[in-house]
This record gives C-alpha cells, sequence and structure tokens, in this order.
C-alpha cells in the first residue's frame, strides 16, 4: 500500500489500521490514543462549551459509539502505551504501570481532571503535569481552535517517547493516528514513526502539522 505522506523518518497511512498493520512487520513501540467506546460528545460549540473561549464543531470520533477491544494491538510491536485505557481496562492484561496526564483543571470540572494510560513497559505510575482546558493551554496555543475533538498535546506525546523505558525504541506506531501529535512528537525527538488513520482530513492535517518548523 502507497504511503499517503512519507518523509525524513515518518509515514502515514490512509486506511483501516487493522488491515494495515499486519503488512508492517512493526516490532518497536506502539503509542495512541485510540476510540475509548464511549460515545463521546463532539459538536462543543453547539453544546455551549465555548464559555471561556471558541471552540468548535467536530464530527464523531470513528469507532467511538462501541466498545473498544485492544486485545489484538498485544501482537503487535514489542511495547505499548495506550492512552483512555480505563474505559477498556477489562480488556487488556493487568499491569502496574499506568501514566497519568494531570491536565491541570479545576478540581470541580464535570469534565476529566486527568486521563491515564496502560503500558506494559513503564515501570509504576507515572505523572505529567500540563495543563490543556480548552483554549487555556501550557502549549500549542498560537493556531486556533484544535484540528480534532480528542487532541493530545505534542508535549505529552514527547515525554512518553522520553521515558527511560521508551528511550530504547527507535520505532513508533500509532494506529489511531488522528491529527498526528504521535508523529509530530517524534519527529521532534527525531525517531522514526507510521501513523495510520482512516479519516483522510485528519491525515491531511497530519501532514501539515508535520511540515511546521515550529509548534506554537
Amino acid at each position: 500500500m502507497a504511503p499517503y505522506y512519507d518523509h525524513a523518518g515518518i509515514t502515514i497511512y490512509h486506511g483501516d489500521c487493522r488491515e494495515i498493520v499486519p503488512t508492517l512487520a512493526f516490532d518497536g513501540l506502539v503509542l495512541s490514543d485510540p476510540p475509548y467506546g464511549i460515545d463521546h460528545l463532539t459538536d462543543y460549540a453547539k453544546r455551549g462549551r465555548d464559555g471561556m473561549a471558541a471552540c468548535s464543531d467536530y464530527p464523531p470520533v470513528h469507532g467511538d459509539a462501541e466498545p473498544f477491544d485492544p486485545r489484538w494491538l498485544l501482537g503487535v510491536g514489542a511495547a505499548r502505551i495506550l492512552w483512555g485505557a480505563n474505559h477498556y481496562a477489562e480488556r487488556l492484561p493487568s499491569q502496574s504501570g499506568w501514566l497519568v496526564w494531570d491536565k491541570e483543571r479545576p478540581d470541580d470540572l464535570d469534565q476529566a481532571t486527568c486521563e491515564l494510560a496502560w503500558t506494559d513497559c513503564v515501570k509504576g505510575v507515572r505523572r505529567f503535569r500540563h495543563l490543556w482546558h480548552g483554549m487555556i493551554r501550557a502549549s500549542e496555543r498560537g493556531g486556533g481552535a484544535m484540528s480534532h475533538p480528542t487532541q493530545k498535546p505534542v508535549a505529552l506525546l514527547a515525554w512518553c517517547l522520553s521515558l527511560r523505558w521508551t528511550k530504547r525504541f527507535g520505532d513508533i506506531l500509532d494506529p489511531y493516528m488522528g491529527s498526528g501529535s504521535t508523529l509530530r512528537a517524534a519527529k521532534d525527538l527525531g525517531r522514526r514513526a507510521i501513523g495510520i488513520e482512516r479519516e483522510e482530513r485528519y491525515c491531511e492535517i497530519a501532514a501539515n502539522r508535520l511540515a511546521q518548523e515550529v509548534l506554537l
């Protein structure tokens, strides 16, 4: 299958990851933020989530309306970090290693103040603090609205890739790439990475993000 984008060690495939991954013979680190299976509402502006700053409405996240089964990823690569795994942990092996992203949001907020990632390579529970509260963000402030409804900050993915347990992996795979935060983090760290996304509009956005010299 011809890549959608292939430059400087970063490759993007447009299509279904369940079909593409078996063709890759991948043996590195899987780092991804898959659909959680929670039918997350993405019409932020319509629901009045723009009280503090402008926000946008997005199409629903593909596959999020049905339970997510991560078990197919257990045979992919040498190690894994899967964000949002508290929503599907019962389908994963028990592990003592978890990552915590503290979004530094108000504790009385009705939205999550932290997010969790399951991992079978990082030892113990590790925490990363990085403000991400609508348009009030510690990074990527200059680009206006986010390009994906569940976009993770590049800084978070770069932290994941900089942990002492993950530095040894030269190759990174994100089979649920979205708008490409994992790939951008890999590029900034000089790592090789593959991203797969079935929505072409996000492939285009990711390619444009990779072309930028600096993310504000």
